[in-house]
């Protein structure tokens, strides 16, 4: 059990890493788009592996797999704007019909 020192701690680590970085998140939405956020979380296993290959920790894996790899993420990045760009078609179309 933790005693009353630990519990501080706790709350206190508690409230830094909830509260504060959630109230910074929502200022960050402010200044950038909605989707750029998001795919800057989505490329962090993209970050965590390039990091991998400069400290060569990326024994395992071939060339093949960072082709394929690449590919995935060009898909998954085309895919995300069109489906962004047909969202803000069809806002923009019901719009006009009222």
């Amino acid at each position: 059990m933790p005693n009353l020192k630990d519990t501080f701690y706790l709350i206190l680590l508690s409230f830094f890493y909830t509260i504060d970085l959630y109230v910074s998140f929502v200022e960050i939405l402010k200044k950038i788009p909605a989707f750029t956020v998001n795919l800057s979380f989505n490329l962090e296993p993209i970050y965590a592996i390039i990091l991998a290959y400069v400290f060569n920790e990326s024994k395992e894996v071939n060339a093949s797999f960072y082709i394929r790899l690449f590919f995935y993420i060009m898909l998954s990045v085309v895919l995300q704007s069109i489906i962004s760009l047909r969202k803000n078609k069809l806002f923009c179309n019901f719009a006009l019909l009222l």
